[in-house]
């Protein structure tokens, strides 16, 4: 008895201690979200001995601020601002950007997956239905894991290649963004730590009210994720969509308008649906291939029920992904029309006609897999005359 109220104990300050550490960046930076966001030395001149506040107007929000940084540096093609290393900068750029991508919306969308299953599991009161979704949420996060090693990683590299190939534009970024990476830093930490306590704890809190904190730990975990995803979205949108400073790129003190841009929202959106659908196609390849690989019945059916549940999950948010990618591109068009005729009808029309094809090929390549599916199930045969209407309104779309 005294084995388990210390277990509960324990578990509680766990909890509690991530609910602090999940507070504790938005209470260091409250006074940069509230005030200034920073010295305003830069706008500040002398004349006669008194103080003068240089204002300037923002760029998107047409509101005064009292300037409190340096403009944009005037790049010119040269080593010092743009250093090369017999290398294409930019492909180099795009790979490790790309890498990390990748992998940050696998651990990002697969913690949302365990969350919404093991939470399926608590609630069932059939009791083997519980115990096979509970380690259905085991493995999901187990895979997640290695992949999330590899963002620390891919996330440092990234990091340096801006450093090392563009210096002048990473310093300029991170000073106006600099409480913004602070709470980023300390977020990332809260969330490693929750992750390793929330996979590392799973046998010891696996009845009663522990379960119920195990789950809220996944809560816990999946808020810090999507802060951290809205966080670096931020930087996305001001690269494309400025806002929070004024026509020689000077912040004006108040960073949630430099966070708050044009096309932050609908990055959000659009990016956490894409996690969403990633991640839960990389889970069913994983679980084709150990379906493949297992060696009796019983893992052969533990796997082709892990991979129709995350094709599920994935599927169910890739259906309004098209229409997040629509009103993004429409925000796009609304801030600045040049950008969007770029994007989808000058220089780079060609990978929207890619990408267009690829969605395309997505959805008929997902519907084969239901339709597969469909034939291992008793009582599917009654579906399979819907299925050449389908398939013509795929062809169609």
């Amino acid at each position: 008895m005294g084995s388990v109220t210390r277990t509960k104990l324990m578990s509680i300050m766990a909890l509690s201690a991530m609910i602090g550490l999940l507070l504790l960046p938005i209470l260091v930076a409250i006074p940069a979200l509230a005030g200034d966001g920073g010295s305003p030395a830069a706008g500040v001149k002398k004349e006669g001995g008194d103080a003068k506040v240089e204002k300037g107007k923002d760029v998107y929000y047409k509101t005064e601020g009292i300037v409190s940084g340096p403009p944009a540096p005037k790049t010119t093609d040269s080593e010092k601002d743009y250093p090369r290393y017999n290398f294409e900068s930019r492909v180099l750029l795009w790979f490790a950007n790309q890498q990390h991508l990748y992998y940050g919306s696998f651990v990002l969308a697969v913690p949302i997956f365990c969350m919404i299953i093991e939470f399926m599991g608590v609630v069932s009161k059939d009791k083997a239905l519980a115990k096979r979704y509970d380690q259905l949420a085991y493995d999901f996060i187990k895979i997640s894991l290695t992949a999330y090693s590899l963002t620390a990683i891919l996330g440092g590299i990234l990091i340096f290649t801006f450093l090392t190939l563009y210096p002048a534009f990473f310093q300029y970024l991170s000073g106006i963004f600099r409480p913004v990476m602070h709470i980023y830093a300390l977020m990332f930490v809260a969330e490693s730590g929750t992750l390793y306590i929330y996979y590392y704890g799973w046998d010891k809190m696996k009845e009663g009210f522990l379960k119920w904190i195990h789950l809220s730990m996944s809560v816990v975990l999946n808020v810090i994720g999507t802060v951290l995803m809205m966080l670096a979205n931020s930087w996305i949108g001001f690269m494309m969509s400025p806002a929070g400073v004024d026509e020689q790129g000077r912040f004006l003190g108040n960073i949630w308008h430099v966070i708050h841009t044009a096309l932050w929202n609908p990055l959000n959106l659009h990016r956490i649906l894409g996690n969403m659908a990633f991640g839960g196609g990389v889970v069913a390849a994983y679980a084709a291939y150990r379906f493949l690989s297992a060696k009796t019945d019983e893992e052969r059916a533990h796997y082709d029920w892990m991979g129709y549940i995350a094709m599920a999950l994935g599927v169910s948010f890739l259906i309004p992904l098209p229409f997040a990618g629509y009103w993004l591109m429409r925000e796009v068009y609304a801030y600045r029309q040049q950008m969007g005729i770029t994007l989808m009808g000058g220089l780079l029309a060609w990978l929207f006609i890619i990408h267009a094809t690829m969605i395309g090929i997505l959805f008929l390549s997902t519907n084969y897999y239901l339709w597969q599916a469909l034939g291992r199930m008793r009582g599917a045969e009654k579906y399979q005359r819907y299925i050449k209407y389908l398939v013509f309104l795929l062809t169609c779309g």
